[in-house]
């Protein structure tokens, strides 16, 4: 902590949160955080798209081309069937499949990211050694 608030204590809005940040709240490595799937993605005249429908994990870098795919399915939804709710029925229909199978990966890919019990423990032993010795740039 000390490092950054050197290094960051000219910059607004950085040096304020650190300064503000207890050492013990820093978390530096942990797991990826998946949003829970939406069991259902329309109501009456109200539907959802991207995110707020399906939200894979960022590690997957999915997120805004799955968006994008969902707007536009929607649109020839809306285009072809008359009815509003049919139309997101069929939407839902024809993305739900696809946009899971990529939360789903996204997921799996997160967990063998994920750091064990016995890595984290050992991470949090060595790392302050190696920041002091071996990496530290003070040091030719």
């Amino acid at each position: 902590m000390d490092r950054l608030r050197d290094i960051y204590s000219d910059e607004i809005p950085a040096a304020k949160i650190l300064t503000a940040t207890d050492p013990e709240a820093l978390t530096v490595l942990g797991s990826m955080q998946d949003m829970p799937k939406v069991p259902r993605w329309h109501r009456g005249r109200m539907v959802l798209v991207g995110d707020s429908a399906h939200a894979p994990s960022s590690s997957s870098g999915q997120g805004a081309s799955m968006a994008v795919e969902s707007a536009v399915e929607l649109a020839r939804c809306l285009r072809d069937i008359p009815a509003p709710e049919a139309a997101f029925t069929a939407y839902e229909r024809l993305r739900r499949a696809r946009v899971e199978k990529v939360i789903d990966r996204g997921a799996k890919a997160n967990t063998t990211k994920t750091l064990g019990p016995f890595a984290k423990t050992m991470m949090r032993l060595t790392l302050p050694i190696l920041t002091r010795t071996l990496l530290n740039p003070n040091e030719p």
